[in-house]
């Protein structure tokens, strides 16, 4: 089973879902990406401000990110929580 990581709750759907790091392994983006509402946003700095979001656009195969693949990016700050 993988692990999931969060940076906190969604801006958009009133904290009620968790900001989740993924991976789009088609074009081999990151995003944040709300377990809820699927909102989106490029980085978790973006998210935590609600900023350059975007709704439910994910095209393409997402997964959830490693830590390693986090930490590689510096993100690893910003992880809350994990399951």
């Amino acid at each position: 089973m993988e692990e999931i990581f969060y940076v906190g709750q969604c801006p958009i759907c009133c904290e009620y879902g968790r900001l989740e790091i993924n991976k789009n392994i088609t074009n081999n983006e990151y995003l944040i990406i709300c377990e809820e509402c699927l909102a989106e946003w490029k980085n978790p700095q973006d998210a935590l401000k609600n900023i350059n979001g975007r709704r439910c656009l994910k095209k393409g195969k997402i997964r959830s990110a490693t830590f390693n693949e986090i930490k590689s990016l510096g993100w690893d700050k910003f992880i809350v929580g994990a399951k």
